[in-house]
């Protein structure tokens, strides 16, 4: 079944619904990951936004010596399934190897906040970051940002948005399995070996993007962005699913990151699916182990 951008509101949010209320991919979690929740402190704080105040977790460990560095997480879920338990888990793994700060972010989600509504917010959380370093006991030259799926979209598309303001610039950028090409038709990505239909990507594009032309936007589509919105961008790194549908727009957008000069190391796991790393997979630690350790090796 193809979804069509003339569906009326009603049933964007019965669609909506009904993939919020299921998973392709149930995470896995663990008693390892459940003490590591335990073993930081997770605080509700709200963040002030050109779209109204962003619901952030703060995740601190006690490892770390402040100033900290910072990592802000963008949940995945195609812009549209909400934020998760896992998440936290996640951040508070992450925190916990590297002693860093880490802001995860509970952003608004489509179709009840369509294109550009969440990727404002989250940069302005950013921002926001940049700005009270010295109140959140944080050290502004070590902020780095990071998603999931969707996030690495949010992740791409802030990082082409300060390329052009100059209004801040992360140390570094996580793209964890991006989703980085709405243009392309969903039934020319689809692998008959993964977990994610051609009908679901259509349900994610129309419910965020809610007019055809915001597909080729490149703050939709980041490998639609122009050269000098990609020059000066910070490291990146880039971990792959083989088995993902959105794996051949993460191996394009890669080659437009070094062909502009920027320091990108990439890590494909060849026999993984999209979603592998957040919900607890198999070789889920090899890759959350390379993603720590990059981190580590990011703030020195």
């Amino acid at each position: 079944m193809s979804y069509s951008f003339d569906m009326t509101p009603e049933a964007q949010l019965a669609l909506a619904e009904e993939l919020r209320g299921g998973t392709l991919l149930p995470p896995t979690i663990t008693p390892e990951m459940e003490a590591d929740l335990a073993a930081v402190t997770v605080e509700e704080i709200a963040v002030p936004t050109r779209v109204g105040p962003s619901r952030v977790m703060k995740v601190t460990a006690a490892e770390g010596i402040a100033p900290r560095p910072c990592f802000i997480n963008f949940h995945g879920g195609g812009f549209v399934r909400p934020y998760h338990r896992r998440d936290t888990i996640f951040c508070a793994q992450l925190a916990r190897a590297t002693g860093a700060l880490v802001l995860d972010v509970d952003y608004r989600l489509a179709p009840e906040h369509p294109f550009p509504t969440g990727l404002h917010e989250c940069h302005d959380v950013v921002a926001w970051a940049f700005e009270n370093a010295d109140t959140l006991g944080i050290d502004a030259d070590r902020i780095a940002i990071g998603g999931h799926s969707a996030g690495g979209n949010f992740t791409a598309s802030i990082c082409q948005m300060v390329a052009e303001s100059g209004a801040f610039r992360p140390c570094g950028q996580v793209l964890d399995y991006p989703f980085l090409d709405a243009a392309t038709p969903p039934e020319d990505k689809v692998d008959p070996r993964s977990i994610m239909p051609a009908e679901r990507m259509h349900a994610f594009n129309v419910l965020y993007c809610q007019q055809p032309d915001n597909m080729a936007n490149p703050l939709v589509s980041p490998v639609l962005a122009a050269p000098e919105h990609l020059h000066g961008q910070p490291p990146a790194l880039m971990l792959v699913a083989g088995l993902d549908p959105l794996r051949h727009e993460a191996h394009r957008y890669a080659g437009q990151l070094i062909a502009a000069g920027v320091d990108i190391a990439v890590h494909q796991f060849d026999d993984c699916d999209h979603g592998w790393v957040v919900s607890g997979k198999a070789r889920h630690e090899e890759a959350r182990a390379l993603i720590f350790g990059w981190l580590q090796r990011l703030y020195g």
